[in-house]
């Protein structure tokens, strides 16, 4: 089998974990880590060049962009119009624009695209889905996430806990309840008067179904978690530890796909069961949808419209926060002046 020559670009938090993935799968071959300020790649990266930039010479098929946000837009431009496919963490740009020009700069050179929103990799995404397909739940009605904690250790102008953590949410809520609009939004800035770093937003699909974000890098304790209540019932997911459980009052009686699955029925009558997923790595599940998308199969990246709306829902929820919703943080003992 041809393996897929590849470039990583960055050698980040994310960089390192995607130098560590690509080299297990035997799919992908990488010739060469692009960063400009490391002196060194890790130990078990042996034999792979890191170089301070891209020679004119090196010839891949695949970039794989780990690169800082603000750099994304530029970066993945270049590595187009050289004609090579792109895979870009997330968000694949900065704004809409910047968005819509990417995804056309590649119809447009007959390539592909694919933005990292990691969480639809997630196996618990999979159950998730299972579940609302099955309409054990009823008729949905909320869908409420939390994805808190985990302060990064270099936060730049430019970046936010909408753009860093929101934007995973916002997908996923897209990619369950089709086109959503962002209708209010309200935001903190403790730690530095121009970031947020808490956020709150609220969003609403064009069926009437409603949701809320709840971001933040505050929370001492990493916390991912998304809970949908239906008219019948609820599902509570834990995207960490890989968690789907069901709540309700008669749900094994439904006939349903999960009809045989062990409940526990309390005296009050609620009906509690465990989902099974397998569990699996997100980054590995991610890079074997990378392997079915570059080969032309189906798969659940989020590209092209979905990669623009996944942007574009960020950037609205900025606007809603920057509007009139920003909450500065103000210390109640503050140092007085003798």
């Amino acid at each position: 089998m041809t393996k897929i020559r590849t470039c990583l670009f960055g050698l980040g938090h994310m960089g390192r974990n995607h130098l560590r993935v690509l080299q297990e799968n035997s799919r992908f071959e990488l010739v060469a880590v692009i960063d400009p300020v490391t002196d060194a790649l890790p130990a078990n990266a042996e034999g792979v060049p890191l170089l301070k930039q891209l020679p004119d010479d090196l010839k891949f098929e695949l970039a794989v962009v780990a690169a800082p946000t603000e750099l994304h837009y530029s970066l993945v431009t270049g590595l187009l119009q050289r004609g090579h496919h792109v895979f870009v963490e997330k968000p694949a740009a900065s704004t809409h624009t910047q968005a819509s020009e990417l995804v056309a700069l590649a119809e447009t050179k007959g390539l592909r695209l694919a933005v990292g929103n990691i969480e639809r990799c997630n196996p618990v995404v999979g159950a998730l889905r299972g579940v609302i397909q099955s309409g054990i739940l009823g008729r949905l009605v909320h869908l409420n996430g939390l994805r808190a904690g985990g302060f990064p250790r270099n936060v730049k102008p430019g970046n936010n806990v909408i753009l860093d953590l929101g934007v995973h949410e916002l997908d996923l809520f897209r990619m369950i309840l089709g086109p959503i609009d962002i209708v209010h939004g309200v935001g903190h800035c403790t730690q530095a008067s121009s970031i947020y770093d808490a956020a709150e937003i609220s969003v609403r699909s064009k069926t009437g179904v409603t949701g809320t974000v709840h971001v933040n890098w505050l929370t001492p304790q990493r916390m991912r978690s998304v809970r949908v209540t239906g008219s019948e019932g609820l599902c509570l997911v834990d995207y960490i530890a890989q968690s789907c459980e069901l709540f309700g009052h008669n749900l094994q009686k439904k006939n349903t796909p999960f009809t045989d699955l062990n409940w526990t029925t309390d005296a009050n009558g609620l009906d509690t069961a465990h989902v099974p997923v397998v569990a699996k790595e997100s980054l590995k599940e991610q890079l074997d949808q990378l392997f079915l998308y570059l080969a032309g199969k189906p798969h659940i990246l989020a590209v092209g419209a979905e990669l623009i709306e996944s942007v574009s829902l960020v950037e609205q929820a900025e606007k809603q926060v920057a509007m009139a919703h920003v909450l500065p943080f103000h210390d109640p003992h503050p140092e007085r002046k003798l």
